[in-house]
């Protein structure tokens, strides 16, 4: 099961959001602005730091990337057949996008599959899967005004120059300067608070942050996460004869909640906020019950 030091953090942060949100975060432009600043400062930082500064995996978990892919691609599709019309992109990218840095990873890490190189290493190739993969996906799928609008709006994005410069810097053996380094890293600091507060000031909307109504229209996406991609993955895993603890670590990334930089990106591309917020939130809500389930399912 997840470690509860690992969920009460973010859960309190979320909190910390909802009460702002009540109060100095109620104003439209001031959500505007705190999420702006995550997307297009703290976050790329972030991303830059991690992409830059992640070790590479072992050959073992390298076909856990093509195993989470299949499973994504199927889990997705099946989310957006499921969801109204209108809401299809949103449930299809709810479905396949996964809170992996900062619930996944660490919770893998504080387990005993974290002394286990084939699992370390699966999760951390996901996690750059999902880095580099899905939330580009997601600036495209989710902008509105169709597909060239999300092209548009993923070449104008800090986040993918972000994720290009860290690559060619590790192509080319470069490092950051020391004072390049440490606002790199103040700013990343602040990805994480600063997005959780995000989550919590929008669900405070309307006064109903606890509501179940926003999931009208695409409810089918959390069972879809949390129980057909893991699901799916493991069928994948273990016919692409990846480690055990390769299978095993890829499902619970796989069982993670609904990222949030989903709801970063859906937000600021003019979805529904407050479906992308309950879709996140009530997904990490139900994530440690999943977690439970999958943990004695596989052992």
């Amino acid at each position: 099961m997840i470690p509860l030091p690992v969920l009460a953090p973010f859960f309190a942060l979320i909190l910390l959001g909802w009460l702002l949100g009540r109060g100095p975060l109620a104003l439209p432009a001031a959500q505007a602005g705190l999420r702006a600043f995550v997307l297009y400062a703290a976050l790329p930082a972030f991303v830059f730091r991690f992409v830059a500064e992640a070790a590479p995996p072992p050959p073992a978990a390298l076909l856990a990337p093509l195993a989470y892919t299949l499973a994504s691609g199927v889990t997705g599709s099946v989310a957006a057949l499921l969801a109204r019309p209108g809401l299809r992109r949103v449930a299809f990218m709810a479905a396949i996008s996964a809170n992996l840095g900062y619930i996944g990873l660490p919770a893998i890490a504080v387990s005993p599959l974290g002394t286990d190189p084939a699992a370390v290493g699966a999760a951390i190739a996901i996690l750059v899967l999902d880095v580099l993969g899905t939330l580009n996906l997601g600036m495209v799928m989710l902008t509105k005004g169709g597909i060239r609008a999300g092209i548009t709006a993923l070449v104008r994005a800090p986040i993918a120059w972000a994720m290009l410069a860290a690559l060619a810097m590790r192509g080319l053996g470069l490092a950051l300067p020391g004072p390049v380094a440490t606002l790199a890293g103040m700013l990343s600091g602040g990805a994480v608070p600063g997005a959780l507060i995000s989550l919590g000031a929008a669900l405070a909307a309307g006064r109903a942050g606890l509501s179940l109504r926003p999931l009208a229209g695409v409810a089918w996406a959390v069972p879809a996460k949390l129980l057909l991609q893991p699901a799916a993955y493991v069928a994948a895993a273990v016919a692409l004869g990846l480690p055990e603890g390769a299978v095993v670590a890829g499902a619970l990334m796989a069982a993670c909640p609904v990222s949030l930089g989903f709801f970063l990106v859906a937000a600021s591309g003019g979805q529904d906020m407050r479906t992308a917020a309950s879709l996140c939130l009530w997904t990490t809500i139900a994530a440690a019950p999943g977690f439970a389930l999958w943990n004695l399912l596989l052992g």
